[in-house]
């Protein structure tokens, strides 16, 4: 049902407040005051603008009165101070304004939005004086004879686009042809559209909106019968080329043409009504650009309204055959064309109307107009399928008068009458309001009339339900859905329905997101989007489809739509195919995330041979019997999957396959920007390099290794408690490798085969696990014995978990550099099945501990051992809370992220290697988990479009996310916590982050930037991104590595990646890799590192198979290498080298580095440290004596370049110094 109840206390109120306005009729008719309107052809804008002026005096003249009347006479004295002035009309206007608008900020944005938008009413001299010249020039040519089509085509000398199918064309028979073709001086010609009663607006710089002219063909050129197979069109045609042809022959001359751009176009993309259109511009003495365009039109009474009805046939020429029935089939499309060219002055007394019920003053038409343009053109809402003012006047007149809505009781026949929501409107509520219609509006359940069924110059509501989504005009003759397909309908809803529930977070600012940013890049708004080439395409040959789709384009979408929606049936909520260009069209598919994926389709059951035939016709020889576990027999189609992450191509692979099949276009004529192997390539490790040292078919299981390998380790570390002198309370994963968000999928290492493989290819990752005992007396108070007890119970755990997984192996493993108060060891478990864990062990009173020694000077008791240094002790307490306590509940937070949202899990490893490949993941950068939280974000708030249902989806969302984050002025919020729980989501199913504590990061973030002023230049001490959760408010516990570097490159390699995409979309082909491809020409120094000792090789972008594949043509032999000595658990050496440059030259050099198989290591010099300076002790960095009087150095870079070049010798290869 439509959505009215909520917005009739609301127009309620504004009726009150608002001016008073004639009533209204539902239905169409021609007053004499509109009447009047049309009566000038040129419309001179001055005299509405007298109208206003004098309309906004008379307000004026009131609002004082009113003020007079408030003011607040003499009485007694009193003792309180805060006495007020009442508020003024005007006053309490813009109190209601500011609210109906969503606040103060957001009303001055919409105004300041509304008046670089819109033009004054009053035309400039120049337009209108070239209105002028066009139309004096169309009345002053002369007529011309009547002749037969072939000699008046000839006669002319121009091409004349006669539309439909060529079968109808007057040149291909002309000799049997009887009726003639020529011209005779228009009846009259008048502006249209919503300039001529609104004024203009800005379309883009320098350009503004365009103009329609209505040009009124005389009816003396027609004829009844003209209405028969496509003769009207004919005739119209040609009647347009004469006036072509004359506009062509004046823009070559000197005058006011001279100079314009003429051309043909369509009129609402209906091929059977072409358009002139004249580009003018500042040649002709212009201020803005504008297209004027020429349309054609004929009087209401030319042909009978009878003959008009879409259930009639205006289509029985002899060349249809008999088996196409001629005249028994209606051609609504057709009829409906015709009429629409008898509508022009009617829909223009339509708009008339509204501007006279709507606010004047505040131009409240205009701008509604002017704000839905906007906000169509940001999501690419094309013109001709609801971005127009011709639609949006449609539905504003829905918003204010009402109408009759269809589908009561589940009927479409039976219809109520319902009522608008009133006069009062400002240009954003009305716009709220026509988003609400559009929303919560099924037009194919719930038909729409704009007219009254009983109105006898209009048909009566049940002549339209031939059509499957109704919406009528004004005057009760067109269906304006009747040639859109579903899925341009769905679109439009879609926008309206994901634009309000945007809104509907009041705490936060929408204005950029609704109006500024754009939304309209194929593969970030839908799940799959495709480029499909119909130039070869074999489309149904029958005359009677080819009359009503008389484009090529047009007839594809419609066979295309109609056969993807029985083909994907619920995998998509709806597919949405628009033109590119007369050869091509674009797919777009909105995915059902709980059936996309569904590997199995179940057709009808071996009984029922009339389904079963049309199945198998539908399907072909994907089409096959299987007999299921319950004993039935059915037809079934089943897509096979060499992987679990294989089947987000099921939905691309059904549209190739049926687009084949039916229309025979090629594979290779359907281009896939979302979903294509080339987007998995990137987080699969090559086929060579994973069956050389994988379980044979582990691909096919994807992470169930892991988590099977993790709970065979949780169950034998709780059977074994009896064993250990302290009871295990708590076992819990803390890694993405058990979160389903590692880059690569951890394949299970084969055990007997792994000594054979290169060492290129030998990293073996580990899960973390947290390991908790019991609380007992026997744990010492003592940071450095706590460690030593741990490492006793690691040694008893080493030698107890083989009892319980027997060829389990077990070795303790200490971290590099660590001190001896803070956690130093780790137990690496590798289980038989080539999964590898590695178990660190939590004392929940460590942290206790270390707080006490970093806030107390001295022990309390004097015979306590003495506190470690407390620069010992800050580091071991950042280290324990991240471990232990933020890690975990990170994990907890995430793992249900790939459940909720199945393509979660496939868009954050696209994040995490794109990160990655432009050399910016990891410590020192950016983290893993901030990735998987911005991932997490782009799910819970999706922003301007629904929740992506693709990887791709979400990978592009993301992309535009970190493109558009201004970080220096807002955090990130990102309700992960509150993602569990139903009761949080707001009512479109968003999940909102907690009001209370939004309030409280938002503080903390002033705070933050207002204490960072005067840092500038001081890299350590401004904190880039601050992403805040319900856990984090402060929003910096995984981003203060990220400097302002580093936040400033991934917004540039985020805007570079999207416009590649863009550019790509426009090419219609898109190189994948090309994106995750990183510049290194903006680094100081390149380290090229040999490939053979990096043990991830496999995993980089480009992957050289030759430095494996080689070896592994004996696999039973072992590697002769001198460096192998068995497998080496997270062994990755560009990173081990890396961090060791971190530690030792830190201060001067920032290093960057793919830690999945980058081959180069990026360096760039630290700018704070450029520049002389005094001597002194502790510098932090190598440095070197100035030529100067005084004592200063400088950063010896050249003894900093060699020293590296010396620890990385036989790693490093090659050094390229840039700067």
């Amino acid at each position: 049902m439509v959505a009215q109840q909520s917005l009739k206390r609301k127009a309620t109120l504004e009726n009150e407040a608002g001016s008073k306005h004639p009533g209204n009729e539902s239905s169409i008719s021609h007053d004499e005051e509109a009447m009047e309107f049309l009566e000038d052809p040129m419309i001179d804008r001055q005299v509405f603008s007298d109208e206003e002026s004098s309309s906004d005096s008379d307000a004026q003249e009131e609002a004082s009165e009113g003020e007079e009347h408030d003011q607040p006479t003499a009485g007694p004295s009193r003792s309180s101070k805060n006495l007020y002035k009442a508020p003024t009309l005007s006053e309490m206007e813009a109190l209601r304004y500011a609210e109906e608008t969503g606040g103060a900020t957001f009303s001055l944005q919409l105004s300041e939005l509304l008046e670089s938008s819109l033009l004054p009413t009053t035309p400039h001299a120049a337009l209108k004086g070239l209105l002028t010249a066009i139309h004096s020039r169309i009345l002053g040519m002369p007529e011309v004879e009547s002749l037969p089509p072939a000699n008046a085509v000839k006669r002319i000398g121009v091409k004349v686009l006669f539309p439909g199918p060529a079968e109808f064309s007057p040149l291909k028979n002309s000799k049997e042809i009887k009726w003639t073709l020529g011209w005779a001086k228009p009846e009259e010609i008048v502006i249209g559209g919503s300039w001529s009663v609104v004024g203009g607006y800005k379309k883009g710089k320098g350009e503004m909106g365009g103009i329609d002219l209505i040009v009124a063909m005389p009816p003396g050129i027609f004829t009844p019968k003209d209405r028969l197979d496509y003769r009207y069109f004919h005739k119209r045609a040609f009647y347009l080329a004469i006036i072509f042809s004359e506009l062509q022959r004046l823009a070559s001359k000197e005058g006011e043409l001279k100079g314009v751009r003429i051309e043909w176009d369509t009129n609402m993309a209906d091929e059977r009504r072409p358009i002139i259109v004249i580009h003018a511009g500042k040649d002709q003495g212009l201020k803005y650009k504008v297209d004027i365009r020429i349309h054609a039109s004929i009087p209401s009474s030319l042909f009978p309204l009878s003959s008009l009805s879409p259930a009639k046939c205006l289509v029985r020429s002899s060349l249809l055959t008999t088996t196409d029935q001629p005249g028994a089939i209606p051609s609504p499309l057709y009829n409906t064309s015709i009429l629409h060219d008898t509508l022009q002055k009617p829909h223009l007394l339509h708009l008339h109307r509204l501007s006279q019920l709507l606010p004047s003053s505040t131009r409240t038409v205009d701008s509604f107009f002017a704000l839905w343009r906007i906000w169509a053109k940001r999501r690419g809402i094309r013109r001709e399928r609801g971005g127009s003012a011709w639609i949006a006047g449609m539905i504003l007149g829905w918003v204010i008068n009402g109408g009759w809505v269809g589908g009561v009781g589940g009927n479409r026949e039976k219809v109520k009458k319902v009522v608008g929501v009133g006069r009062g409107l400002g240009a954003w509520a009305a716009l709220r309001a026509a988003w609400e219609f559009l929303a919560h509006t099924d037009f194919k359940q719930t038909p729409v009339f704009l007219h009254p069924s009983s109105s006898p110059s209009s048909f009566e509501h049940s002549v339209f339900l031939t059509f499957s989504h109704v919406f009528t005009d004004p005057t009760g003759l067109v269906n304006i859905f009747a040639d859109w397909d579903a899925g341009e309908i769905d679109f439009l809803r879609y926008h309206a329905r994901e634009t309000l529930a945007m809104l509907e977070d009041e705490s936060g600012e929408r204005f950029a997101d609704v109006f500024l940013k754009e939304f309209d890049l194929g593969p970030a708004v839908f799940d799959e989007f495709f480029h499909v080439d119909i130039s070869s395409a074999r489309l149904p040959d029958d005359l009677f489809g080819r009359s009503e789709y008389p484009s090529v384009s047009s007839l594809a979408i419609t066979h295309f739509s109609s056969t993807l929606r029985q083909g994907l049936s619920n995998r998509v909520n709806f597919v949405h195919i628009c033109p590119i260009s007369g050869q091509s069209v674009s797919v777009g598919l909105f995915l059902d995330p709980s059936h996309a994926n569904r590997v199995l389709d179940i057709g009808p059951s071996s009984d029922k041979s009339l389904e079963g035939e049309a199945f198998r016709g539908f399907w072909g020889e994907k089409a096959e019997l299987r007999r299921f576990k319950d004993g039935s027999i059915a037809e079934s189609v089943v897509w096979d999957l060499s992987r679990p992450e294989d089947a987000a191509l099921i939905p691309s692979k059904i549209v190739k396959y049926l687009l084949e099949k039916h229309y025979s276009v090629p594979g290779d004529a359907v281009t896939s920007f979302s979903s294509s192997q080339n987007w998995l390539g990137l987080i699969q490790i090559p086929s060579t390099a994973r069956d050389a040292i994988s379980i044979k078919g582990s691909e096919k299981l994807g992470f169930r290794p892991m988590l099977n390998g993790y709970d065979s380790l949780y169950k034998a570390l709780k059977d074994i408690d009896q064993k250990l002198p302290l009871a295990v309370l708590n076992v819990q994963p803390s890694s993405p490798l058990l979160r389903y968000s590692s880059t690569f999928v951890p394949h299970p290492a084969d055990i007997h085969r792994f000594s054979a493989a290169p060492n290129c290819i030998k990293y073996i990752p580990s899960a973390d696990v947290i390991v908790q005992f019991e609380s007992s007396p026997k744990w010492p108070d003592d940071l450095a014995a706590v460690q030593k007890v741990k490492l006793a119970l690691f040694d008893k755990l080493a030698r107890t978990l083989p009892s319980k997984l027997p060829e389990t192996k077990a070795n303790i493993v200490f971290d590099a550099g660590a001190s001896e108060i803070e956690d130093q060891a780790s137990l690496v478990v590798m289980l038989p099945e080539g999964i590898s864990f590695r178990l660190r062990i939590h004392y929940e009173r460590e942290k206790t501990m270390l707080e006490r020694v970093l806030h107390e000077d001295k022990p309390l008791f004097a015979t306590s051992l003495p506190y470690p240094p407390r620069r010992l002790v800050a580091p071991a307490l950042a280290i324990h809370l991240e471990r232990f306590h933020y890690l975990p509940a990170h994990h907890s937070s995430l793992a249900p992220m790939h459940h909720r949202y199945p393509s979660y899990s496939s868009a954050c490893r696209l994040l995490k290697r794109w990160f990655a490949a432009h050399m910016l993941l990891g410590r020192g950068g950016v983290r893993e988990e901030i990735v998987e939280l911005i991932m997490a974000g782009v799910y819970l708030e999706p922003g301007r479009g629904k929740t992506p249902s693709s990887a791709v989806g979400g990978f592009m969302r993301a992309m535009d996310l970190l493109e558009c984050w201004d970080w220096r002025t807002e955090p990130l919020l990102i309700p992960i916590v509150n993602a569990s729980s139903p009761s949080s989501a707001s009512a479109s199913g968003r999940v909102r982050f907690p009001a209370e504590l939004k309030e409280e990061a938002l503080k903390l973030f002033e705070h933050l930037r207002a204490n960072e002023k005067g840092t500038e230049g001081k890299e350590a001490n401004v904190h880039a991104w601050v992403v805040c959760t319900e856990q984090d408010v402060e929003g910096m516990r995984w981003t203060k590595e990220i400097g302002k570097a580093v936040a400033a490159r991934v917004g540039a390699l985020a805007r570079a990646t999207v416009n590649a995409v863009k550019d790509s979309v426009e090419r219609g082909s898109l190189d994948v890799k090309a994106l995750f491809i990183t510049p290194l020409e903006h680094y100081d120094i390149i380290f090229h590192l040999s490939t053979k000792f990096l043990s991830t090789s496999a995993q980089s972008i480009l992957p050289n198979p030759s430095l494996w594949e080689p070896h592994l043509k004996y696999r039973n032999l072992t590697s002769s290498s001198e460096h192998d000595d068995g497998m080496r658990i997270d062994f990755d050496p560009a990173a081990l080298f890396v961090n060791d440059l971190k530690k030792l030259y830190g201060d001067s050099l920032m290093f960057f580095v793919d830690c999945h198989g980058g081959d180069v290591v990026g360096g760039v010099w630290n700018h704070t440290k450029n520049g002389a300076r005094g001597l002194k002790s502790f510098l932090g960095w190598n440095s070197m004596p100035v030529k100067s009087e005084a004592e200063l150095v400088e950063v010896n870079k050249e003894a900093i370049i060699g020293e590296i070049a010396r620890l990385g010798q036989d790693l490093v290869v090659k050094i390229e110094r840039r700067r």
